[in-house]
């Protein structure tokens, strides 16, 4: 069989960290001769970071509280999403990754299937607020029993409206979403108001960014995107059809923006800025970077199933001890730092940032947020995919997901779309 030229691109791409890791055993030592006690060590060291430009701002804000206060510097290095695989598996195949890794969650379970981290589970468990941490980011930085990276940040996929357009409909703002049909008719009246006004936004251009958003209308329908190992696709499945049937039926019917198509997501958040958009999907990065105005009050709503339920996608990053870090422990006091008290409520929570521990999420920014206040509680009914092969599946711009997920959303046949395309997903989910 030939396979596509994408088929091909997507492999190879796919295939850059495997290679590089064969030829020169990534992860086959415990990585590193420097300090490795144990314990956190503040003693001057130079630490290197690597962060992906999508969540850099996070990163940014705790660096600049943690130099500010330490002996040790962290040096990082933001790298644009979409190179971030291919510079990881360069670096592993060279044994020059930093010290501080941080990578979308979702691709945890390859990076440690890979051995690239270090084996961190004492230090964790040594941690008095362990049991606190982000569940879902715990589970997929986990392997065989043994932890290998902790949270980092929290991006949670939710319905984000606007309360002064959906009061201009004759709807109230403050009443919970039930189901999707729900949605496409409240959206329906939104866009009825003519003037511009569009009653759904979201990302339609960007394989990630669909999944993250729509995937939750699948566990909300009791439905699952995939198998429980991840090596399989269940999205010809009939939760999962009839999702994607309801929202290409509010594409059809124009409560859907037909911009929607084009959207990559680089301009998504301008565009519910100018207050003409009633619901859109998205993550909880709007809150701290829309601004509210007289014509957008910002509401939010946790992402429903056709007929009922509720859910989100908890995504945003894990980070780790690269297996080439000379200098672990400083590395480590920097990981304690940040996830302690001080740097989870006076660096994350004041910026409107999601706590990564349970025992704070009612601090008291939080609490003078109600959307803060919400978002936490959807944390708890939120869910993150394992899948080894989640990255170049979904997010890859050459894997198979993102041509199907347009053709069920804006296609003539969602089901057929879906169907069509399980032999494609399930090579790619299980391709080594």
């Amino acid at each position: 069989m030939v396979r596509s030229s994408r088929t091909s691109r997507r492999l190879l791409a796919a295939g850059l960290l495997a290679g590089l890791c064969a030829l020169s055993g990534c992860g086959d030592d415990a990585g590193g001769t420097g300090s490795n006690t144990g314990k956190a060590v503040d003693d001057g060291s130079t630490v290197t970071m690597w962060a992906r430009a999508s969540t850099a701002s996070q990163s940014q804000a705790l660096v600049k509280a943690y130099n500010a206060t330490h002996k040790n510097q962290i040096s990082l290095t933001v790298v644009p999403t979409d190179n971030y695989l291919q510079k990881v598996g360069i670096a592993a195949g060279a044994s020059d990754l930093p010290c501080l890794l941080a990578a979308d969650v979702a691709y945890t379970p390859d990076f440690t299937s890979k051995k690239l981290y270090q084996d961190i589970t004492k230090r964790v468990d040594a941690l008095p607020f362990a049991a606190e941490l982000t569940p879902s980011h715990m589970a997929l930085g986990t392997r065989d029993g043994r932890k290998y990276t902790v949270p980092h940040t929290i991006g949670m996929s939710a319905i984000f409206q606007n309360d002064v357009l959906l009061k201009a409909a004759g709807i109230d703002p403050s009443a919970e979403l039930t189901s999707l049909r729900q949605l496409a008719d409240n959206a329906r009246k939104v866009a009825a108001l003519g003037d511009g006004n569009i009653g759904l936004y979201y990302t339609g251009n960007n394989g990630g960014s669909i999944a993250f958003t729509h995937f939750p209308s699948i566990w909300a329908s009791g439905g699952e995107a995939l198998s429980e190992d991840g090596t399989e696709s269940r999205l010809a499945e009939q939760q999962s059809v009839a999702v994607f049937q309801a929202y290409n039926q509010m594409f059809k019917d124009g409560s859907v923006s037909p911009s929607v198509r084009n959207e990559s997501g680089a301009t998504r958040d301008e565009v519910f800025a100018t207050g003409k958009v009633g619901y859109m999907l998205a993550s909880n990065s709007v809150v701290d970077k829309v601004p509210e105005s007289s014509t957008l009050k910002i509401g939010v709503q946790g992402i429903p199933g056709v007929t009922g339920g509720s859910s989100t996608f908890v995504g945003g990053d894990a980070i780790g001890i690269s297996t080439s870090c000379k200098a672990p422990d400083a590395a480590w006091d920097f990981l304690a730092w940040s996830l302690g008290e001080h740097a989870q409520v006076e660096v994350y929570a004041k910026s409107h940032q999601l706590t990564l521990r349970g025992d704070l999420v009612e601090n008291k920014y939080a609490a003078d947020d109600p959307r803060i206040v919400k978002l936490n509680k959807l944390v708890g009914q939120g869910r993150t995919p394992y899948a080894v092969k989640f990255g170049q599946t979904f997010n890859d711009l050459n894997g198979p997901w993102l041509a199907v997920a347009r053709g069920a959303l804006f296609g003539a046949d969602p089901a057929g779309s879906l169907s069509a395309a399980t032999g494609e997903l399930n090579e790619s989910l299980s391709t080594r």
